[in-house]
C-alpha cells in the first residue's frame, strides 16, 4: 500500500510531498506526476490549472495532466501506470467521484496505490479518498453530478475527510459537517488549510503536518 497524503490546499500538499521524497542526486530521472484536475471542471478555479502545473514542474516533477472526463480508459491506465505519483485536485467532490467512476479511473487508482504509488488528494481529492462522500453535501453542490447514486469513495483511508476547517468561505460548512459527524460517532479527520495528513498502510500511522502559510 502506497502513502496517502491529504490536504485542503495545494501548497501545503506540495511541501509535504517534497519532504517525503529522497533528494535527487546527479542525473536521477525526475518523478512523474499524474495530475487529475477534473473536480474543478465547473469551477472558476479551473483557470488555475496552468499555475498548478508550473508549480509541480518547478518542484522537479514531470507533469502529465489527465482529464478523466475526456480521456479514454486506455489513456487513463497508461498514464496512471507509468507515473510515480497520483495527484487529484480540488473542486466538486460529487462531480469528481462521478467522473472517476464513469471513466473507471477510480478502480485503476486503487490498484496503483495498492502497488505502492503515492496518492495526493487536495480538497475534493482528499474527500473522495475516504470510504464515502455523502456527508460533504453541506459544502459541495450535489447537483454538479445529478446522476451519481453510489457515494462510495476510493477507500484509500478509513476515515471521512473534512477540509477547509478555517476557510473564510467554506469554514462554516466544514464545522457544521464535523459537528454532525462527531455526533453520529463517525471516524473523521478535519483539515485546516495549512494542514496535511499523511497515511501509511491500511493500519495507518497518521502524521499530521502543520505548514506555515496556506
Amino acid at each position: 500500500m502506497g502513502r496517502v497524503l491529504l490536504a485542503s490546499s495545494m501548497l501545503p500538499a506540495l511541501r509535504s510531498l517534497r519532504s517525503l521524497l529522497p533528494k535527487r542526486r546527479g542525473n536521477h530521472p525526475r518523478l512523474r506526476i499524474a495530475y487529475i484536475p477534473t473536480a474543478d471542471n465547473q469551477e472558476i478555479t479551473r483557470y488555475l490549472r496552468p499555475f498548478v502545473r508550473r508549480l509541480l514542474r518547478a518542484s522537479g516533477f514531470r507533469v502529465h495532466q489527465l482529464e478523466v472526463a475526456r480521456a479514454s480508459k486506455e489513456e487513463i491506465r497508461y498514464i496512471l501506470s507509468t507515473c510515480n505519483i497520483i495527484w487529484v485536485g480540488g473542486g466538486n467532490s460529487f462531480f469528481l467521484l462521478h467522473e472517476l467512476n464513469r471513466s473507471k479511473a477510480a478502480e485503476i487508482i486503487v490498484e496503483e496505490v495498492a502497488k505502492g504509488k503515492t496518492y495526493v488528494g487536495v480538497s475534493a481529492g482528499a474527500v473522495v479518498a475516504g470510504p464515502d462522500i455523502d456527508y460533504i453535501g453541506e459544502m459541495d453542490e450535489r447537483g454538479a453530478a445529478p446522476s451519481l447514486q453510489d457515494m462510495t469513495g476510493l477507500h484509500l483511508v478509513d476515515f471521512r475527510v473534512i477540509p477547509h476547517l478555517d476557510s473564510p468561505t467554506m469554514g462554516r460548512a466544514a464545522r457544521t459537517i464535523a459537528a454532525a459527524e462527531r455526533k453520529e460517532g463517525h471516524l473523521i479527520h478535519t483539515l485546516r488549510n495549512a494542514w496535511t495528513v499523511i497515511v501509511r498502510g491500511r493500519a495507518p500511522h497518521i502524521h499530521v503536518r502543520h505548514c506555515a502559510g496556506h
